[in-house]
């Protein structure tokens, strides 16, 4: 898989000091190949990510007369391609590319990423949920934040507990400061 070889690379030698080319060669592919199926290399750390937006936009669809206040919205959402991190391999894959995203936080700037934040603004703003003086999309983006710093974090330091379960105890966390009971 070209985007294992590309994650290989990236952590062996930095983001930026690793080509296109290098990828290529050492993926045994043609660049034209590689940019045909990877337009860039942020695209090559987020393999996989265009799956997951999918995902989200179907869960959205399906969960639009369900009410959840705006916390239990991400979790909604992001369990279904979060249990996939339950694998140990997957799971592996994915602390190595949490850990490069905060070795290079330029790459959060990934457009299947905002198209994530719409969509769960979008829902947000159906469905009426309370937001406060908070626009959707602020609340969106917060709680796509949230659930990015609880993997991160889960990358780092969650050994013996899961990604579903690490994002759970934040929003848990996130909620019970809201009530004032941190």
């Amino acid at each position: 898989m070209i985007a294992r070889v590309a994650l290989d690379l990236f952590v062996a030698r930095g983001f930026d000091q690793v080509t296109m080319s290098e990828i290529a060669e050492a993926a045994s592919v043609s660049r034209r190949t590689l940019f045909r199926l990877f337009p860039s290399k942020s695209d090559l750390v987020w393999d996989g990510l265009q799956s997951v937006r999918e995902v989200v936009r179907e869960r959205a669809a399906a969960l639009a007369g369900v009410d959840l206040a705006p916390s239990q919205v991400m979790g909604e959402l992001a369990e279904p391609f979060l249990r996939q991190l339950d694998e140990p391999a997957a799971a592996e894959t994915a602390r190595e590319r949490l850990r490069l995203l905060g070795r290079v936080p330029a790459l959060f700037d990934h457009p299947p990423l905002r198209e994530i934040e719409v969509i769960v603004a979008s829902m947000l703003a159906a469905r009426g949920a309370s937001t406060g003086a908070a626009s959707p999309m602020l609340v969106a983006r917060a709680l796509v934040a949230t659930t990015f710093a609880a993997l991160m974090w889960w990358a780092e330091d969650g050994e013996g507990m899961s990604a579903l379960e690490a994002t759970q105890a934040a929003f848990r966390a996130l909620g019970r400061v809201e009530e004032g009971e941190a």
